[in-house]
């Protein structure tokens, strides 16, 4: 968390990719903090476990975290959109987390 927190300004969190396992579709996280970078692997229902999380225990708008959608969610252009709105959803998670420590997030980006 030091490497964080000492290196704020020079944080960014990318999605640039997708993968599909066992008929999963994970969305490839890369963290970039200052000098050290990691990827982390998460699905959409971690995205919606950490969302819940942060509305109940940290006041998050609910309405920031891109829809559930049940039916036809493995159209290429429907994961791409995800994809998008998932990664604007990190960028403002980031922000939170540079003015609220909340250790959800840390987990979630392995901190």
């Amino acid at each position: 968390m030091a490497c964080f927190w000492f290196n704020q300004n020079k944080t960014r969190i990318e999605i640039p990719s997708t993968e599909e396992i066992a008929n999963v579709t994970f969305y490839k996280i890369q963290v970039f903090v200052g000098e050290f970078n990691w990827t982390v692997n998460h699905r959409y229902s971690e995205f919606y476990q950490l969302h819940n999380q942060l509305v109940v225990d940290h006041g998050v708008s609910k309405d920031i975290l891109p829809s559930k959608k049940v039916i036809r969610n493995k159209h290429l252009m429907f994961i791409e959109n995800r994809r998008k709105g998932l990664e604007e959803y990190l960028q403002k998670i980031l922000i939170f987390l540079k003015t609220n420590y909340a250790q959800v997030v840390c987990r979630f980006f392995t901190f």
